[in-house]
């Protein structure tokens, strides 16, 4: 259900993503069509990500009386991706209850599943659509109204066609989703107290998870690594009115969970001198962060005296801060590029010792990119601290936004490739495990 107010929706779709992966947990392991639910699920929390932002940078124009439309009609097409990567969502989970279902020979279920389907799949549609009439008055030009205000004799306007279309959409698109949960949730209940069911379900999960060691590392690896390319993105940096929509500190957040998993199953690697950057930098840069913010906001003119001189103490504090971010940020990558490189190092050795894989003289010498890893990096932290003293419009701002951006992507990629090569480690064994 969508609780919107001015664009902003307090039901996200986010939390409603969390709680069916969730949901799903470790099922997708042993049934193929959860295992496309949960790739759906990561590509429409990015989906989400971006329009829940785009919505409040509407919601921040939108106060100033900008024109925004560009804005809300690139938030209706996410909008719209949401639709189909939902519907793909539930579709995949329903087939996997059907079989699950099938197999565990439960099948007055079926016709119940059949039905709950066909109607969470209208009302998405049904949802979309009535979230879309109130918005078409904004999209649309205004002289559009002009023939409509003569044919009615009164001034029709985008403000007098969205108070009249909003409330009803509302109404009808909330009293649609009560009703559907009340048909639906009845359906979900009798299955989760089925313990025949679980029973079943739970004793295939834990037979793939104690039986293939393979299956474990692949999956430990493919979660450290989505944290790690998630932690990535925010190293660029996304200025809408003076405010980071990509704020640093956000790295250190991802990057400690993710570091931790690959320690859990790679205890012997070194990251103590790792953990204390991230540690200390998650401050520094949450200080640089909001002093940044409080700067940009000041009015300057609004203050006298001994006021001007604490807003200048304030810049001051700011842009040493950040600058003392940025160069404990190129430690952390330094630490952190060898930290990869030794896992890899790791599970080579590992499959060639225990798995009797051959290794070509490009798997061997993995690590002979690093030098010319670290000039780029050293390149683009030094962009990134210039940041200060740059105008903060025009083409600088682009070029500034458009290299960060590069290097991000340029990190992810590696990340990508060096998961991708640490899987060929076990390729065999993976290959294997999917004809199971």
């Amino acid at each position: 259900m969508d609780f919107n107010i001015n664009t902003i929706d307090f039901l996200p779709d986010l939390i409603g993503l969390f709680f069916i992966s969730a949901a799903i947990g470790n099922s997708f392991c042993i049934n193929e069509n959860l295992a496309k639910a949960k790739k759906y699920i990561n590509v429409c929390y990015f989906v989400s990500i971006a329009k829940f932002i785009w919505n409040i940078i509407y919601f921040l124009l939108g106060i100033k009386k900008i024109d925004s439309s560009d804005l809300l009609l690139f938030t209706v097409l996410l909008s719209s991706f949401e639709v189909v990567l939902g519907i793909l969502i539930f579709s995949n989970i329903f087939k996997a209850l059907d079989s699950f279902f099938q197999l565990g020979n439960k099948l007055a279920y079926l016709k119940n599943s059949d039905f709950a389907i066909k109607s969470i799949k209208f009302f998405m549609v049904l949802k979309f659509a009535l979230s879309l009439v109130p918005l078409l008055p904004i999209l649309l030009t205004e002289s559009a109204w002009d023939g409509l205000s003569l044919f009615f004799d009164a001034y029709l306007d985008a403000d007098f066609a969205k108070n009249l279309l909003l409330p009803p959409c509302f109404i009808i698109q909330t009293l649609i989703a009560l009703f559907l949960l009340s048909l639906i949730l009845p359906f979900f209940f009798a299955i989760s107290k089925d313990d025949e069911l679980h029973g079943y379900v739970k004793a295939k999960i834990n037979h793939k998870l104690l039986n293939n060691h393979f299956f474990v590392v692949k999956q430990n690896l493919h979660s450290a690594f989505l944290l790690f390319i998630l932690g990535c993105v925010f190293f660029a940096d996304l200025f809408v009115d003076n405010i980071n929509f990509l704020p640093d500190f956000a790295m250190c957040v991802l990057f400690v969970p993710g570091i931790f998993m690959i320690l859990r199953k790679n205890p012997e690697l070194k990251s103590k001198k790792l953990f204390l950057l991230l540690l200390a930098n998650s401050f520094v840069s949450v200080f640089a962060y909001i002093t940044g913010i409080a700067c940009r906001l000041s009015d300057e003119s609004a203050f006298s005296g001994e006021n001007a001189i604490y807003v200048q103490v304030m810049k001051y504090l700011s842009v040493v801060s950040f600058l003392v971010s940025v160069i404990i940020f190129f430690f952390i990558f330094i630490e952190f590029l060898s930290f990869v490189l030794e896992l890899r190092r790791c599970h080579l050795e590992f499959s060639e010792r225990y798995l009797d894989k051959y290794l070509t003289s490009s798997e061997k010498n993995y690590g002979k990119h690093k030098n010319r890893i670290l000039r780029i990096a050293a390149a683009a932290f030094c962009v990134k601290a210039v940041f200060p003293i740059l105008p903060q419009s025009g083409i600088f701002i682009f070029a500034y936004f458009a290299i960060l951006s590069a290097f991000a992507f340029f990190a992810a990629k590696g990340l990508y490739s060096t998961k991708e090569a640490i899987y060929s480690c076990y390729s065999q064994n993976f290959a294997d495990e999917k004809k199971t």
